[in-house]
């Protein structure tokens, strides 16, 4: 399975399915989903917010993984990876099995490739070396039938930093 990191905006990544960070109240209110929501509109907002009240709960534990419809995206499905607690915080442990969990989810929906953004480095506590850490584990795991996960960065520094720090482990 290949890593590979790329500057862009991850709406416009080519990839089957989108793992993008959420919050424990699943509000799309910036960052990836507030980009959904000025793209596509609220159907996303909904079907999260749908979700809690089916359940009858007002958040998610950190650590859950929420597949929703892709609402006008162009990827199969969405994933929103709850890599934060309610407070913002987050630990290397929580980033990586989040990450783990959403790539096994997307893997079992039979995806080939990826687009997964940088969890808790938004509105996170994490540095882009943080999560390149958290997730370094990972890279040496195979999520069959997944061939490529792109993490998708804002700026070309980030890239470079994953590159630096990541680079013995995705050969």
């Amino acid at each position: 399975m290949k890593w590979s990191f790329r500057q862009a905006n991850i709406l416009d990544c080519p990839a089957d399915i989108l793992i993008c960070s959420a919050n424990v109240g699943l509000n799309l209110t910036g960052g990836v989903g507030g980009e959904i929501m000025c793209r596509h509109g609220d159907a996303m907002q909904e079907e999260l917010h749908g979700y809690l009240k089916q359940r009858g709960i007002r958040n998610v534990q950190p650590g859950e993984v929420v597949r929703v419809s892709p609402c006008g995206t162009h990827f199969r499905y969405v994933l929103h990876a709850v890599a934060i607690d309610g407070f913002y915080d987050s630990s290397p442990e929580l980033v990586q099995s989040t990450v783990q969990r959403a790539l096994e989810l997307a893997a079992s929906e039979g995806a080939r490739t990826v687009a997964l953004t940088a969890l808790a480095t938004g509105y996170g506590p994490f540095t882009m070396p943080q999560f390149a850490r958290a997730i370094q584990p990972l890279l040496s795991l195979d999520f069959h039938p997944i061939e490529e996960v792109i993490i998708c960065v804002q700026k070309d520094f980030e890239v470079d930093q994953l590159n630096e720090l990541l680079r013995d482990s995705t050969r």
